[in-house]
């Protein structure tokens, strides 16, 4: 029988193989959507369907024998904003850490943030619209500790949801993500309080090490005024 120790490496490693199948999967589906026309995609995406089958059917296998039990799946949760504009859906909500907003139009880098911070026990909410994240900032502005905002969207770049929100909050903590910006744009971001820059594509630690600095910083800032 494994003792407490070995207990919580096995759900944790099987909390992580869990989360990378899922990931492997959902990227697997946007591939072949993306190259449903040619036939060797098909026949690999069908490969590494099966091989993921296979890797989840000795995960949990492993799990079983060690009687560790499987991990909770992440929740979502819609959450009244008493501002009598409807509910806002916040994913992993009694996670123990800070509530972050990912605006962004590109629904698989969002769903890979989000599951990365997720993991992580930060609390999300997701607005693939400047619009959306406008509204939604207008009714949670006290309560969200950071935005991770792209630059290029319809509707609204960056730097135009970036200036809204400022309108809302002077203080709005803002974090800009893109895999293109102009210059000019982000130096005069920077120069009226956005909160750091981290360029498309990241990695999962390049992504927690920033968001995990920048709320620190700005404890820090709150704690020093």
């Amino acid at each position: 029988m494994l003792d407490s120790e070995e207990l919580r490496w096995v759900r944790a490693t099987a909390n992580e193989l869990n989360n990378l199948l899922q990931v492997i999967t959902e990227s697997s589906h946007f591939l072949a959507a993306a190259c449903k026309d040619k036939e060797e995609t098909r026949n690999y995406s069908e490969m590494l369907r099966n091989a993921v089958e296979r890797a989840a059917q000795v995960t949990r296998l492993m799990v079983q024998r060690a009687g560790a039990g499987l991990p909770e799946p992440v929740t979502a949760a819609p959450v009244s904003t008493g501002y009598g504009g409807g509910d806002v859906t916040i994913l992993n909500p009694k996670g123990p850490k800070e509530l972050i907003m990912l605006v962004d139009d590109e629904e698989f880098v969002t769903m890979l943030a989000a599951r990365v911070l997720n993991d992580e026990g930060y609390r999300i909410i997701t607005a693939n619209n400047g619009v959306t994240a406008l509204s939604i900032y207008k009714k949670l502005k006290d309560e969200i500790s950071l935005i991770i905002l792209d630059f290029t969207m319809p509707i609204m770049d960056g730097s135009e949801v970036f200036n809204e929100l400022r309108m809302i909050n002077p203080r709005v903590a803002v974090m800009l993500s893109s895999g293109f910006t102009e210059n000019e744009k982000l130096k005069y971001m920077l120069s009226r309080g956005l909160r750091g820059f981290i360029p498309k594509p990241y990695t999962q630690q390049k992504l927690l090490l920033q968001v995990r600095s920048t709320l620190d910083s700005i404890k820090s800032e709150q704690v020093a005024s």
